[in-house]
């Protein structure tokens, strides 16, 4: 999966939960900060990558499981 396509992922999941980037920075373990370089269209330097997609989705998959 390219960066571009992790990008879109990642904000779709975002978009579809109503996630915040302060539960989603947590999530990912990385500081607010970072989140918003990463989200930053601007920064071709930083970016997520597939290991916060499954950040993303393991937390969604374990909160679905718990109820």
């Amino acid at each position: 999966m390219e960066s571009f396509d992790i990008k879109a992922a990642v904000i779709k999941i975002l978009d579809d939960f109503g996630m915040s980037g302060v539960k989603a920075a947590e999530i990912m373990g990385v500081t607010h900060t970072t989140f918003r370089s990463k989200k930053n269209d601007n920064n071709t330097s930083h970016s997520f990558n597939k290991k916060n997609l499954e950040d993303l989705k393991k937390y969604i998959i374990e909160k679905t499981k718990a109820l």
